[in-house]
Formats: C-alpha cells, structure tokens, sequence
C-alpha cells in the first residue's frame, strides 16, 4: 500500500511540476495567475487538472479550443509517480521516503527544464535542498542514528569538491549549476554512505558518455555539441541509489 500511495502522490506532485517547468525559467510565480490554456486562455478547472486521466480524456487537447496541450503533463505525471513508487519500494514507510521523494520530484524538474533550456534554475536546487535536508536530519534522529548527519554532510562536501575541481578543469565545459546541483546530490548520497557520492558522479558521467558516444555514431552530434549534464547528474544518482553500495561492495572484495 505504501507503493501505491506514493505513486498516487507522486501523480498530484508531478502535476505540479508541469507549473513549475514552465514558470520558474520564465521567472514567473508558480501560485498565481491559475492555470490556463495557453491558446484561448481557459481557465482549467479541476476536471481539467486530474493527473493523467484528464490528458487522456481530452487527447491532450484543449477542452475549448482542442489546441494541443503536448505530452509535457503525461511524461511529468508518470516519471514523477513511477519515481515515487520506486522509493517506498526501495526505502518501505520510513521518514526516508518523503526526504527521497522531494529529491525525485526536484531532479524530475530540473531535467526536464535543462534539456529544453539547458538552464538548471538555482531556485529549485535550492528549494529541493531547504525542504530535503531537515527531512534528513529528522530521519537519522528518528533512526537514533544521528552520525548519519555527518555523513550527509560529508556527502555533499565530496561532490562539491569534485565538480568544483572538474569545473575548473574544463574551462568552461560545465555550467555552474551543474557545481551548484552537486552538493544536493551528494547529500543524499551521503545519507546513505559518502562513498556513493562520487560513485553517483561517476555513473553520471557514465551515461552522459555514453548517450554522446551513441550521439555521435548516430550523426546527430558533434565533439563539441553541447549536451545538458543535469539529466545525467539526476540519472547518476537514482542508479547509485538503487545499486552504488553494491558496486561499493564489489569494489571492496576485489
């Protein structure tokens, strides 16, 4: 039941985040004016706001002027319930799991808004992190295992340092939020085990490699192509979530 309610949650969340994808960029407020269709300006109303099940109703159209509204709402709904699903099923009820699920929910943002600005907007960063990190801190004391608040900050002060460090080096190569994103990561990794901090970079960089590779044998890009890192940041750290103590673990036996 836990895994449904949170994919349920995640549903109302990630719609939500339609609002914040496409207002944050543009500096507007994400509570006011209403939603409304782009077009002929209808104001949408609840029927017009059920996750999912109002796209699919409507065709992902306007219910007034039948102008398409895309498939942004669908891909935010799903990916972020399918990513809070994923967390009660790895975390169970725990105070972890709200701490993780405002993780996925900012990272779902800020994918999607860097691959259709290759922007990473510091006001959701931040915000992830001001409303994760007391959840965090919670969960370690609720845990009796407050050593984890270290280890959280530990986590954030290793990823800091090796973005920042690779930053540097690429002379311009990596944006600063990309910097600025990493101690977030790093946190959560951090959470669970310091040592998965530099391992969620690395598979980051892993997949970002290999999507440019496949890129480039495609012929859709070049060497000097510019490619949004913050997806692969995000995807790097869901994969050492889910696997990176395993691979730390490999590591250690070899």
């Amino acid at each position: 039941m836990t895994i449904f309610f949170s994919a349920m949650y995640g549903l109302l969340i990630g719609s939500f985040l339609t609002v914040v994808v496409d207002r944050v960029p543009r500096g507007a407020s994400i509570v006011q004016p209403g939603s409304a269709c782009g077009n002929c300006g209808l104001r949408l109303g609840p029927l017009d706001l059920v996750p999912v099940f109002s796209w699919l109703a409507l065709r992902g159209k306007c219910r007034q002027c039948h102008t398409g509204i895309g498939i942004e709402p669908l891909v935010l709904e799903v990916s972020t319930s399918s990513l809070f699903g994923l967390m009660a099923w790895h975390f169970g009820w725990s105070w972890r799991l709200p701490a993780y699920c405002v993780l996925v929910a900012g990272l779902v943002a800020l994918t999607w808004i860097d691959l259709k600005t290759k922007r990473l907007p510091r006001e959701i960063t931040y915000t992830t992190a001001a409303l994760g990190a007391p959840l965090l801190c919670v969960a370690a004391l609720v845990e009796r295992n407050p050593q984890r608040i270290w280890m959280m900050l530990l986590g954030a002060a290793i990823a800091l340092a090796l973005m920042g460090l690779i930053y540097v080096l690429s002379k311009g190569g990596m944006g600063d939020g990309d910097v600025r994103l990493a101690p977030l990561l790093g946190g959560y990794l951090g959470f669970l085990n310091p040592g998965l901090a530099p391992i969620g970079l690395f598979f980051g960089f892993l997949t970002g490699a290999a999507v440019g590779v496949a890129m480039m044998a495609g012929h859709r890009g070049t060497r000097r192509t510019a490619v949004p890192f913050g997806p692969f940041l995000a995807l790097g750290t869901i994969l050492a979530i889910f696997f990176g103590q395993r691979y730390i673990d490999l590591i250690m036996v070899r």
